[in-house]
Formats: structure tokens, C-alpha cells, sequence
């Protein structure tokens, strides 16, 4: 009968301090986890091995002294899983004897858990829900919208509202309403829109007007979705939403763009909005309707295509338009600018535009801007500043604007470090000519005058009128030094006084008018404007004292200074055409003192001033172009001699060296030059050797190559003058196609005193040696120079120890001596 109880009957009895298992039945047997009920007698620790550490053996042997019962559950998990599961019970059927039953209550466990789960799974279902509600909830309160739901089944109608959809539409909150409710409140203008949306077979989106029960009307926003089925119910939905602000902004829009372009075609000019995009593409949001009669364009067409506006901008201010466009929308800073447009008709106009900037969300700029017609306006401050600072007879600028400039060049001489000059003209007997002419006349003549001096000078010179028949002429970037800035000066005023000289024609007849001009200049020196007018105009006092039609420089030693060399140069011209220049020979000779050949030099012998030097006269000749005629008299005199020379044997073995200037030796024929006198002449090329300096080649080395080997091939010889004084560059030295280099006097004459020059011309003389150059040394003097070079390896020279420049008969009978 035990056997057959389904519950595990285990009886214990104490022995001693354990009980020990007197009886299981079959329940026990079959219970996982009781094992170790299969031994006889075994202890009640290790049939509820499993249960160590619970405080069951002890509550059993309680219920064995006490006799009090016991019920209790014990569960076991192990990792989540569920071990096992039992309730006990245990009581004292007599002293010491205990009967316990173990029941297995894991299925009631398990299904007691995941009722417990599901519960709480339940409950957070319903906690999301509330909050998706909630959330839902605000969503259609902040978008002011709703929806509603209709089912259908089995001919029965259900229409479902949610509360924002009854709170928008103004009724109580309900779950449910009626048809004819649900219609109420569409005025009945709108009643067609809304039922055709509805029976429409498809999707709509549609606007209507609703009255709320307050009497407020208020623009409707509705989405009606085709009607589905959902688990065999017909369910249609809807989306409305309150867009009444929305109608109301619009609405405004419009307002204010009806004001907005009410004004804009009324202002003298176009309105616009600019969007420049991210990739540096541009495009026109907005044009107003004046830009068709500003730029012949309509804004139709300009919206369409930027570029048609550009089109009528004169190519010249294109960059500079762009590049203030593009500098703008690089800082966001506003902007404007003032170019020319080819205007419909054909003429030119100036407009001015300005903008705003704002940056925009998408990365792109967009301008606000206005266009006007400033043309009226550029040519009203055209004419102020022409009255403010133009004299209205010659177009000049006046005395206002001149003393403006003079200022602004007088600093800017003083930083540029260049000299400027002032011109103080005035006009002969011009009091003269107003009173027997008239004053018409009068204002003829200055017209003319002031059209000659224009044509007179550089663009960048300024002549004003100062007053009256008074002329004042600036002059700017004159050279550094003042000397040069002197002649400088001096050639305009020539220029000026040829120009004014020439006959006007006054009313049919010619009449002529000189002028006197006062010169000075300035620089470094502090002056003020002031001054240096007062200093122009008693230097024009200074030429009008002189007689007239004349020029004078307020400083009396430059003046001087210009007069001597003007006199100089007068001279130099004479002395050309008459024949007072001519030629000395200095004699080169070798180790052994035998001459060899001989340097031209010229010689200008004054029929008044006597002889003058050539560091005088050849300067002033390079300066005038004088030097052209002289190096062809001189080249001409120094073949003849060498055909003299050789019909005579002790003489048929010079040959003669020619210095070039560089003025010569950068004329385009000066090779052709050369060819046409030996040819002439009937002279030996490879007798003449042509003396070039080291500043001469500097520039086109290219050409100067080109032009020596050009003679080269001919015979003619090349000499390096004064080597080492210069810039030498190896790099050219030994391109150029030389058969001598001359070391200058400079080195030789303190060659036994300074180690430096000592130095040098040991270096001249390896240098030439290694490049198989002959060397010259000029300017040997004694008998020490001449030991120096020549243990240094130097097998020419040339001085004053072997001969001074003279007539050829000198080098001739030196010659001939030696033979």
C-alpha cells in the first residue's frame, strides 16, 4: 500500500546522534536526487545530500526531540536552471521515530515562474504603452494635428477620434463619435472638397475650413488613406492637422511681398536675392521687374540664367566685380561695388551694387542686394572735382590740386629716394598780347600752351596752370643721383622751350610766344611746398633777367655746372666737325722691351682751352652719343695707320688696340661697321685688337658673344680692359672668345707695396696662363713693377717706363731703334 502512495514516503529513527533511513517506498525510489535511499540504513545526511548547507538535518532531529512537525520548501537553481524543487514534510510518529514525505513540486515551480514572468513582461507592455501614448500624445499636441479610424464589419459603422483630433476640432475628448458629428464643423463652401476626398477610390491630401463650437475657423490639413482590410475588418484612417498658422504666415508673405515688390518698382533700381551654393555655383531666387529696363533683361530670363546679367558688364570691370563677389562670400562681410553696363541703348552707364550676406544651413550663401543707377551721380562728382580742382579754360589741373600732388611727391621723393623737379613757366609779354589782341586771344594762346607742354613730358609728370599765363610742370622719378637729376631736368626744359617757340595760330595769323622757365629740385632735403614754389619762381625771375626764352636752376653752382657742360658739349660737337680731335699712340712692348704694338688714345686739343683731358670729354661724349662719331674717327685713324705701318718692315709687325665704349659695341651694325673701315682702309684684321671692359658685357651675354665671334672670324683680336675691376664671372670669362687680358694700373702701381694687389695680379696672371690668355699690364712705371711682373710670368706691358702716348712717328722711330 506504500508502495502505491505517488508521494515519497522516507521514515527515519535515531540512532544515537543520527537518524538513519528505516523505510522508502517505491515514490521515494522513483524521486531524482533521492539515490541514496536504495541503501539500507544509510544517514539522513547523505539522503539529503543535496539539500547541505539548508538547516534541514537539523530542523529534522528537532522534530525528533521536539515531536513538533515540520513543512518546508526548498529550490535549487544552478545557473538559472531549475535543480529541483520539493516541499517537505516531516512529524514524530513515536519517540525517536520520524516520517518525512517529499513531494516534487518542480512543475508547479516552473509553471508559477513563468506565470510570474509573463506577468511582468505584461506589465512593461503596459508601462511602454502609457508612455508611447503619452509621447504620441504630445506629438499631436505640438503639431496641432490628429487622427481617426473607421471600421467597418458586417454593415456596422465605428468612427474613432483620437484626442488631439478632438482637441484641434475644439469637442470634449471622446473615443468614439457620430458621422453627422464628425461633419458638423466643415463650412459648407468646403463640404465638396471634403466628401470628394473621401469617395475618391484613392490617397488625397486635402484643405478645408473648420468651425470650432467658439465660432473660431480654423484651415484643416487632411490625409485620407484607401480603405484596407485588417483580419477581416474594413478599416479606413486619417490624418488631420491644424495648419491655420501655416495659411496665416502665407498669407502675410504674400502681404508683405506685394509691398515689397509695390516699392521695388517704384525705386530707381532692382532688387535682388543671390544664392551662392556650395560648389561656387550661383543662382537668382529672386529678381524684381526693373532689371529689364536697367540691363534690357528680363527677370523671367534672369532667374534662368545668371550669366545674362554679366553679359552687359564692360569686360574690363568683370575681374574686379568677381573679385569683390568672391572676397564677400568668403567673410560674410556686406559689399559693394561700382562697375560700367552696356545700357540697351547702346551707351555706357555706371551702376553700384550692394549686398548683405547671411550663411545658410545646406553650406550655401545667400545675398540680399540692390542694384542702382549711379551714372547722374558719377558725372555730377566728375564735375565738382573738374570745377574743384581743374581749371576750366585748359583742362589743367588748378592751383589746389597742384599743390595736393607737390605735396604727395615731395614725400614721396623723400622715401623712393629719387629726385623730383617743379617747372615754374612763365610767358613773355603775354600782358602784351591781351591788350592789343583781346583777352579771347589771349585765352586761345593758353589753351595751345597748355596742349604743347602735355605733349612735352611723361604721363606720369603733372602741368598744372597757376594762375594767369603761369604754368607749373612736375616732374617725378628723376634719377637718384642729383647731377643726373639735373640734366634730366635740364633736357625737358629744352624741350619745352623748342615746343613753346614753334608759331601759334591765333584767329588765321601766326604769332609767337617764349616762355621762362624757373627749374629746381628736389629730394632728401626737407622743403615745403611753399618753398619750392618760391624757389621755382625766383629761378624764373633768374631767366627772365637773362633775357628771356631761356631757362635757369635756382641753385647758381648746378647752374653753373649745367652751363659748363652745355658749353662742353657745344664744343665737343665742333671739335667733331672740325676736326680738333686726333689720335696718340702709347707703345706695349715685351720682356726684352721691344714694342710690339701700340693702344690709340684720343686726344682733343681746344683752339681756346688748349688741351683737354679725356676723363673731361670721352664721360660727356658716352652721355650725348657723341661717343658714336668719335669711336668711328678713332677706329678709321687706327686702321690708316696700320696699312702706314705696313710698308715699312720695322713697323709691319704692330699692331694697334682700339678701346670700345659700350654705347659702340651695342649697336646692332657695329660689326658691320668695323668690316666696312678695314675694308675701306685696306687695314689687316688680324692686326687690330679691340679693347672691351668687363661692365660692357654685362646684360645680353649672349649677343656679345655673338658679335665678337662674328669679327673673330674675320681676324679682328679681343683684349679684356682693366680686368678685375669689374664683376668677373669665370662662368663667361671663358665662353668669350679673348686673346688678351689687361691688368689695370690700379693693381700694378702698388704691386711691390700692397700684398693685396701683390696677390691680385699673381691671380690675373695664373688665371690667364691657365686659359692661355696673353697678359698686358698697363701702368708700369719703374723699374720694380717691371722685375714684379715679369718673375710672376707677364710678357707685355705698357707705360710710362717704355713710352707715353704721342704721335705714331714716336712708336715709329722707337721701332726702328731697335732695329
Amino acid at each position: 500500500m506504500l508502495d502505491a502512495v505517488p508521494v515519497a514516503l522516507l521514515h527515519f529513527q535515531m540512532e544515537g546522534a543520527e537518524l538513519r533511513l528505516q523505510f522508502a517506498n517505491a515514490a521515494a525510489h522513483r524521486l531524482h536526487g533521492l539515490r541514496a535511499v536504495r541503501t539500507p540504513a544509510v544517514s539522513a545526511a547523505k539522503v539529503f545530500v543535496l539539500l547541505v548547507g539548508t538547516h534541514l538535518l537539523e530542523q529534522l532531529h528537532a522534530v525528533a526531540h521536539s515531536g513538533v512537525p515540520l513543512d518546508c520548501q526548498h529550490v535549487l537553481r544552478d545557473q538559472g536552471q531549475l535543480r529541483l524543487a520539493w516541499k517537505i514534510h516531516a512529524e514524530c510518529t513515536q519517540k525517536n521515530h520520524v516520517l518525512v514525505t517529499v513531494q516534487d513540486i518542480a512543475e508547479s515551480e516552473a509553471l508559477a515562474g513563468s506565470l510570474l514572468h509573463a506577468q511582468s513582461t505584461l506589465a512593461e507592455t503596459q508601462r511602454e504603452l502609457r508612455e508611447q501614448t503619452e509621447v504620441f500624445g504630445t506629438m499631436e499636441s505640438m503639431g496641432r494635428s490628429g487622427y481617426w479610424r473607421r471600421i467597418r464589419d458586417e454593415g456596422e459603422s465605428v468612427l474613432l477620434w483620437s484626442p488631439g483630433l478632438c482637441d484641434i476640432a475644439g469637442l470634449d475628448r471622446q473615443e468614439w463619435i457620430s458621422t453627422e458629428r464628425a461633419l458638423s464643423g466643415v463650412l459648407p463652401e468646403d463640404r465638396q472638397v471634403f466628401e470628394s476626398a473621401h469617395g475618391a477610390g484613392c490617397d488625397s491630401d486635402i484643405e478645408y475650413r473648420w468651425r470650432r463650437p467658439d465660432g473660431q475657423v480654423r484651415w484643416m490639413r487632411a490625409r485620407v488613406r484607401l480603405p484596407a482590410q485588417q483580419d477581416g475588418v474594413l478599416v479606413e484612417m486619417g490624418v488631420v492637422q491644424d495648419v491655420t498658422d501655416e495659411h496665416r504666415s502665407a498669407e502675410r508673405m504674400r502681404d508683405q511681398l506685394d509691398f515689397i515688390q509695390s516699392i521695388a518698382s517704384r525705386v530707381p533700381g532692382f532688387i535682388y536675392q543671390c544664392r551662392v551654393h556650395r560648389d561656387g555655383s550661383h543662382s537668382l531666387p529672386y529678381v524684381s521687374e526693373a532689371v529689364n529696363e536697367m540691363m534690357g533683361v528680363s527677370n523671367t530670363l534672369v532667374r534662368q540664367d545668371h550669366h545674362a546679367l554679366e553679359r552687359n558688364v564692360v569686360k574690363g570691370d568683370i575681374p574686379m566685380l568677381r573679385r569683390v563677389v568672391r572676397r564677400a562670400v568668403r567673410t560674410l562681410e556686406p559689399w559693394h561695388c561700382e562697375y560700367r553696363v552696356q545700357a540697351p541703348d547702346g551707351s555706357v552707364r555706371w551702376h553700384m551694387t550692394s549686398a548683405a550676406l547671411q550663411a545658410e544651413s545646406d553650406g550655401s550663401v545667400l545675398m540680399h542686394g540692390y542694384t542702382q543707377d549711379i551714372t547722374d551721380r558719377k558725372h555730377a562728382a566728375q564735375e565738382i572735382e573738374r570745377l574743384a580742382f581743374y581749371d576750366p579754360l585748359t583742362q589743367l589741373p588748378n592751383r589746389r590740386l597742384l599743390l595736393d600732388r607737390l605735396d604727395r611727391l615731395v614725400l614721396g621723393s623723400q622715401r623712393s629716394h629719387q629726385h623730383g623737379a617743379l617747372l615754374f613757366i612763365d610767358l613773355d609779354n603775354f600782358k602784351d598780347l591781351n591788350d592789343t589782341l583781346g583777352h579771347d586771344m589771349g585765352d586761345q594762346l593758353l589753351i595751345q600752351v597748355a596742349q604743347r607742354l602735355l605733349g612735352s613730358v611723361r604721363e606720369c609728370d603733372t602741368v598744372a596752370r597757376f594762375g594767369g599765363d603761369e604754368f607749373v610742370i612736375l616732374l617725378d622719378g628723376l634719377h637718384r643721383d642729383m647731377d643726373e637729376a639735373a640734366r634730366q631736368t635740364e633736357a625737358i626744359a629744352r624741350k619745352l622751350l623748342s615746343a613753346l617757340n614753334q608759331s601759334f595760330e591765333l584767329a588765321g595769323q601766326k604769332h609767337y610766344s617764349t616762355p621762362s622757365i624757373g627749374l629746381t629740385l628736389f629730394g632728401q632735403e626737407r622743403l615745403s611746398v611753399e618753398e619750392l614754389l618760391k624757389r621755382a619762381d625766383l629761378a624764373m625771375y633768374e631767366a627772365k633777367a637773362a633775357g628771356r626764352n631761356t631757362h635757369r636752376f635756382f641753385d647758381p653752382g648746378m647752374q653753373q655746372a649745367l652751363h659748363e657742360r652745355s658749353s662742353l658739349e657745344a664744343d665737343l660737337r665742333q671739335g667733331l666737325a672740325g676736326g680738333e680731335l686726333f689720335v696718340h699712340y702709347q707703345p706695349v712692348v715685351d720682356h726684352k722691351g721691344r714694342v710690339m704694338g701700340a693702344e690709340v688714345l684720343a686726344r682733343w686739343s681746344h683752339p681756346v682751352r688748349g688741351a683737354i683731358s679725356p676723363l673731361e670729354f670721352i664721360p660727356l661724349a658716352e652721355q650725348t652719343g657723341l661717343i658714336l662719331p668719335l669711336g668711328k674717327q678713332v677706329m678709321r685713324s687706327a686702321c690708316e695707320q696700320l696699312v702706314q705701318w705696313a710698308k715699312h718692315s720695322h713697323t709691319a709687325h704692330l699692331s694697334i688696340a682700339v678701346n670700345v665704349s659700350a654705347r659702340q659695341f651695342r649697336q646692332a651694325d657695329f660689326a658691320a661697321q668695323v668690316m666696312q673701315i678695314l675694308q675701306e682702309t685696306g687695314a689687316n684684321p688680324f692686326r687690330l685688337t679691340l679693347e672691351l671692359t668687363e661692365s660692357l658685357l654685362l646684360g645680353d651675354i649672349e649677343e656679345a658673344i655673338q658679335r665678337m665671334v662674328q669679327l673673330k672670324r674675320e681676324g679682328v683680336g679681343f683684349a679684356l680692359d682693366d680686368f678685375g675691376t669689374g664683376y668677373s664671372s669665370l662662368s663667361y670669362l671663358k665662353r668669350l672668345p679673348l686673346d688678351q687680358v689687361k691688368i689695370d694700373r690700379g693693381f700694378v702701381r702698388d704691386v711691390l707695396t700692397d700684398p693685396n694687389d701683390a696677390a691680385i695680379v699673381r691671380s690675373i696672371l695664373a688665371l690667364a696662363q691657365s686659359l692661355d690668355l696673353e697678359v698686358v699690364a698697363e701702368g708700369v712705371e719703374t723699374a720694380g713693377q717691371l722685375g714684379f711682373l715679369r718673375l710672376h710670368g707677364c710678357e707685355k706691358f705698357q707705360g710710362f717706363l717704355f713710352g707715353r702716348p704721342g704721335p705714331a712717328a714716336d712708336i715709329e722711330a722707337q721701332a726702328h731703334g731697335e732695329v
